[in-house]
């Protein structure tokens, strides 16, 4: 089963900066680790969320991801983030026997507090349909889940993956998720950004 780091970075020492994202690929490949978000447009459609770019890292299982963030070697070069930027971090599992991110280039993220666990569960049982027809599809959909670093927890991390930006505004944007948006916010506190992948 897959698994993601998802951070937002707010940086305020850009030339100190760089050195981190010069030392930082190869540990992320040492763990089996790749980018698939890595700071491009994000487009916040509800909520809000923390300033900043977002990261978004796919690995092959729950294990690597926390092995990434737990190597010691990975302690100096994260120093230069804390020392450049203000940063939150957090790992979340993808659906199992769920897909990859190849071939995508456009994703949806949702941090979703249930307010009304029952009246949430109207939303879940429609959303699948209209994400499929919408040619989306799951990454990560409220499995376990770690706050590693800025204070904020996370109630339930979702992941929807899309081919193109197109897609993925036209998902949340679109006539037949309206009615739903509306069932998700009326049982919930929701925060959905859109971010461009690579």
């Amino acid at each position: 089963m897959t698994a993601y780091l998802f951070a937002t970075i707010d940086v305020h020492d850009p030339d100190r900066y760089e050195k981190y994202k010069t030392a930082v690929p190869a540990l992320i490949a040492k763990h089996g680790g790749r980018y698939i978000v890595r700071g491009g447009a994000r487009d916040v459609v509800e909520g809000k969320w923390p300033p900043g770019r977002i990261v978004l890292l796919e690995f092959p299982d729950w294990g690597s991801a926390n092995a990434f963030v737990d190597d010691p070697a990975y302690e100096p070069v994260a120093a230069i983030r804390h020392a450049t930027t203000t940063s939150h971090i957090w790992l979340v599992e993808g659906v199992p026997d769920g897909p990859t991110a190849d071939g995508m280039h456009a994703y949806v993220l949702g941090e979703i507090r249930m307010t009304d666990p029952e009246r949430y569960k109207s939303y879940a049982e429609k959303v699948p349909q209209v994400l499929a027809d919408a040619k989306g599809t799951y990454l990560a959909r409220g499995g376990q889940s770690r706050s590693v670093e800025g204070g904020i927890d996370l109630d339930r991390l979702v992941i929807v993956a899309f081919k193109e930006m197109a897609d993925a505004r036209g998902f949340h944007g679109g006539d037949a998720y309206a009615p739903l948006i509306e069932i998700r916010q009326a049982a919930s506190d929701s925060n959905i950004v859109i971010v461009e992948g690579l």
